[in-house]
């Protein structure tokens, strides 16, 4: 079987739902972008065509929104809340998040997510903008191919610095009493992306990367410290398992034709690990830990992190 036939034959034990049918965790498809000058007009502007876009694409499943409080999108509302983050100063924090959860404890399917950063913090802080699809476009004719024009967008849209994209537990926006279950399946599956406290990262990952997934997106500034663009590419020639392209403000790589679960009874997904190999010295070296601590079960403490942020590393004579 390919990855894509393994992924379809295991979602269904990445998803778990409550007595009545609500969804609290989904397999979903991610792509998270950390970039600088969120505050700034030009930028504001730049995400709020995400939005629009997004809601263009995918309106027909967006039903809710984080606008202080949950509550029902509809367009009026859209409209209003894009004006007014547009209207919003240097050093006010937007945050705005649309779904197709029509609640707060119900994992979406579908999600975009961004929240600033403060001009008086100048470039102590990073933005963030992240977007989840269903795992299950994948299997649409064409849907590997609209995910990674909508990664290339979003990264140019926001200057992307770094980010990733690929498989990942969604959590509903209330996430706090299910993260012990997160926390248990990245026990069990490599390729599945931590990634339920993105917004806690924008101060740490002001030097380094997080890491890597099935897209890693690193900007120019960060390819220049192993090279370059065409330096990172040569890298990985003769590869055809991965595949290099370009954005406006650097490279992306990705690792494998789809996504890879990196079930723990299996090989680490070999392109996965090429992938880490040449990227490993710009990922953060000593990460916080990727979840706080949760009265409902065993989290990320400090030695799961750790071991976390590793699992793709090997002796180059092991992943040959």
């Amino acid at each position: 079987m390919n990855s894509l036939e393994k992924l379809t034959e295991r979602a269904s034990d990445l998803t778990f739902e409550l007595p009545d049918s609500t969804p609290v965790i989904r397999l979903g498809l991610i792509a998270t972008f950390y970039f600088k000058e969120g505050y700034l007009r030009q930028s504001k502007e730049a995400v709020m065509q995400c939005f629009a876009r997004f809601k263009e694409e995918f309106g027909q499943h967006l039903k809710g929104q984080f606008d202080n409080r949950y509550k029902r999108l509809n367009g009026t509302n859209f409209n209003n809340k894009t004006s007014k983050i547009l209207d919003t100063g240097p050093n006010e924090q937007y945050e705005w998040h649309i779904s197709s959860a029509t609640k707060a404890n119900e994992a979406a399917e579908y999600s975009l997510t961004v929240l600033n950063s403060f001009e008086v913090h100048g470039d102590q802080r990073r933005s963030f903008l992240k977007m989840t699809l269903p795992w299950s476009i994948l299997k649409e004719p064409d849907g590997a191919a609209r995910y990674k024009n909508w990664l290339v967008y979003l990264a140019d849209q926001v200057k992307a610095e770094h980010g990733y994209g690929g498989l990942s537990s969604i959590l509903p926006f209330d996430f706090d009493s299910y993260l012990p279950i997160e926390f248990q399946l990245a026990q069990q599956y490599t390729g599945l992306e931590v990634d339920s406290l993105a917004t806690n990262f924008k101060r740490e990952l002001l030097d380094h990367i997080k890491g890597v997934n099935w897209y890693t997106v690193v900007g120019d500034r960060f390819a220049e410290q192993l090279g370059g663009v065409d330096a990172i590419s040569y890298m990985f020639s003769g590869r055809g398992d991965i595949e290099v392209m370009k954005y406006q403000y650097g490279l992306i790589v990705r690792a494998g034709e789809f996504p890879d679960l990196g079930p723990i009874n299996e090989p680490l997904p070999a392109a996965y690990v090429a992938v880490n190999r040449v990227f490993k010295p710009l990922r953060i070296p000593a990460p916080n830990q990727l979840h706080t601590y949760s009265p409902y079960g065993n989290c990320f403490e400090e030695d799961s992190t750790a071991r976390w942020y590793t699992r793709f590393d090997q002796d180059d004579n092991d992943s040959k």
